[in-house]
């Protein structure tokens, strides 16, 4: 978990008040291999596969996430933020610091959110888990 990922070069904790808590590992497993073009010829054993230009796959990821803010109202705000920018048109920039790396992504799905009252260092803070699905482009 870190503060330092961004959304279209706004930080997630920051501006939307979000953390990626798991799934970033996700990212770094490299994309499945489209199916090549391939002749079974009827004189010849076996198959000829053209591999001269691999492709792969876009992929699919699920991070695990979570929102804390200060109390409800505050929470909705963040909310409401994070999803507009993650529907803007197009591919969005999801930088995770821990890789180094902007990943092309867009919007599919989220999970059903589970909400908790939480104390961290003795505060009462609002804390809303949840996962949301992104299709990454290769």
């Amino acid at each position: 978990m870190t503060f330092n990922d961004t959304l279209n070069t706004k930080n997630l904790f920051t501006e939307f008040g979000l953390v990626i808590q798991t799934g970033t590992a996700e990212l770094l497993a490299y994309p499945e291999r489209k199916e090549s073009i391939n002749n079974d010829w009827r004189e010849e054993n076996g198959i000829e596969y053209d591999l001269e230009l691999p492709k792969f796959k876009d992929k699919e990821v699920t991070l695990q996430c979570a929102i804390i803010a200060d109390n409800d109202a505050d929470f909705w705000v963040f909310y409401d933020l994070f999803f507009e920018e993650l529907k803007l048109p197009g591919l969005q920039d999801l930088f995770i610091w821990d890789h180094s790396k902007t990943y092309k992504v867009f919007y599919k799905k989220c999970g059903p959110p589970k909400k908790s009252t939480k104390r961290l260092k003795n505060v009462e803070k609002v804390f809303v888990k949840f996962p949301i699905t992104l299709q990454v482009q290769y």
